[in-house]
Parts: C-alpha cells; structure tokens; sequence
C-alpha cells in the first residue's frame, strides 16, 4: 500500500512537471512571438516576430543572422544571391573582416560578402583566389606575396610593374 502511494505521489509530480514545462515553453514562444526574440526549439535556434517563424536575412541587436526555410539559425558559409558569406558557428552572426576557416584566411568586407582577387588593407596588398582564400609564398602578376600573404608596397616601386623607378 505504502509503495503504490509513494509510485503514484511520484507519477503525479513527473505529471505536474511535464505540464509546467510545456507551459513554460509556450509562454517563451508566446513571447517571443510578440516582442520578437530567439526561441530556441527542436535542436535549432528561431527568430519570432509576430505569428510566424522568419526566414532569410534577419538583423537582430545590430548583427545579420541567417534563417533556412524552416526558420532554423545557420552557421558556417552560405551562398546568398550568389555571394559567400560566413556565419558564426557559435552565435550565427555573420562576420566581416579577415576570418580564419580550418587554416586558411579569408576576408569579408563590410557587407560581409567573401572577397576574391586583390585585396589593398593596412598599406598591403593581399590576393584571395578564386574560393577566396589568401593565397601565400607565391609570385602573383610578378609580385611576391610572403609567408602572411602580404606584398608591402614600397614608395620606390612601381605598383603596376613591381619595377625601381
């Protein structure tokens, strides 16, 4: 008798506990529904604001973030319109800069968008080739790109031949 008690007394509290955490997890998208905020459900991050789940482009606190067609938060590279771009694979937002992706670097420029080909950044000229990696020790149009994949341009050479004036 006192064991059947003890098995239903635990029964109706994993009961009560289920039905809380169902609320609690509707009152969050509720919420976030209306005031606009991340919910995080079926192992993924979503954006609400209003009724229906975001997809897309979505700007958020300053940064983009990019959403699938299920409203699921991507990381890592995307191609948007045809443009590279590269998502945080922690956070989800999109960087800009020079990024650093399994050895290789790469820039994104201020709208975030992979360069290719030259790159002019703090008195340096860097190439990204094709995939829009930095490309390193290497003559690229008879200018040498050293081991950080810079060619330093030098007031006494000619930028357009790499010849002494």
């Amino acid at each position: 008798m006192k064991n059947n008690f003890l098995k239903n007394l635990v029964i109706c509290t994993l009961v009560i506990i289920e039905i809380s955490a169902f609320w609690v997890a509707n009152e969050v998208k509720v919420n976030a529904e209306t005031n606009g905020s991340w919910v995080y459900e079926n192992n993924s991050w979503r954006y609400y604001s209003g009724p229906a789940i975001k997809s897309g482009w979505t700007q958020y606190n300053g940064y983009w973030y990019y959403l699938d067609d299920n409203g699921r938060m991507k990381t890592g590279w995307i191609k948007s319109e045809g443009k590279w771009y590269y998502l945080d694979s922690s956070s989800g937002k999109m960087l800009t800069r020079w990024i650093e992706d399994n050895g290789k670097w790469y820039y994104l420029n201020n709208s975030g968008e992979m360069r290719i080909g030259w790159l002019e950044e703090n008195g340096n000229l860097y190439y990204l080739n094709d995939s829009g990696v930095m490309v390193k020790d290497i003559y690229i149009d008879s200018r040498y790109l050293d081991s950080n994949g810079a060619w330093k341009k030098e007031p006494w050479c000619n930028r357009d031949d790499n010849r002494s004036r």
